[in-house]
């Protein structure tokens, strides 16, 4: 996917297309934890599509809770679904700085070759 060390580092327009690639697969990872925490609030707690939406995207944003689930189900599912959110965070974070760190990383290594 990324150049190998020995390879020229890419232009700085192949870079923005490798980060805006980066932006859509983290966009659909939000895109289906929304859906299914969307499909949880439905399924479990019986919300309308409307307010299970805004319960999924606050969980998944780190807001929080809306309001407390009624059910014990409900509540070991906004437990799992906040536990699940924050891995997704995580996964959003690397997805977006790895190309960055990469970049860097390359470059840097270019400059030790020039100078040793």
């Amino acid at each position: 996917m990324y150049e190998r060390i020995s390879e020229r580092l890419v232009s700085m327009e192949h870079f923005v297309w490798r980060m805006l690639r980066h932006a859509g697969y983290v966009l659909a990872i939000f895109a289906l934890s929304l859906l299914a925490g969307t499909a949880g609030f439905i399924l479990i707690e019986g919300h309308p599509f409307a307010d299970a939406i805004i319960h999924s995207a606050h969980i998944l944003s780190g807001l929080g809770l809306v309001e407390m689930p009624a059910t014990y189900a409900g509540r070991i599912f906004v437990a799992l679904f906040g536990l699940y959110s924050s891995l997704v965070f995580l996964a959003a974070f690397s997805v977006l700085s790895a190309p960055i760190i990469h970049r860097i990383l390359h470059k840097l290594h270019l400059d030790d070759e020039k100078v040793g």
